[in-house]
């Protein structure tokens, strides 16, 4: 899908970089199997049942975000998570924002 529309946003320390206006179904399921990989549903009871919640788990769904959503990062497409791994953590926060906003995703708090 290389035809689908980007913008292109700036970080709060002036690098640009260029996201998808919308992720596919695809991509969102991709995501949402970063977290639900914690979660099993116990068909005799009909509870789901969720492991513990933690700091890996959050930090594979942004960067799982990242990398479904920014096409590219200070006018490069090449390894753009881990040059945005190696920037600024407000640069990475505000990435990760912008990168759930398209996936209209909620992280856990």
């Amino acid at each position: 899908m290389s035809d689908r529309q980007t913008t292109e946003l700036t970080t709060p320390s002036g690098k640009k970089f260029e996201v998808k206006t919308y992720i596919t179904a695809r991509e969102r399921n991709t995501l949402r199997s970063v977290l639900l990989q914690n979660f099993s549903f116990d068909s005799a009871s009909g509870q789901t049942k969720s492991g513990d919640i933690n700091g890996e788990l959050l930090e594979k769904s942004e960067q799982k975000a990242i990398e479904i959503a920014v096409v590219s990062f200070d006018g490069k497409t090449e390894d753009v998570l881990n040059r945005i791994l190696d920037g600024t953590s407000d640069d990475y926060d505000f990435i990760v924002a912008e990168a759930n906003k398209i996936a209209n995703f909620k992280q856990p708090k």
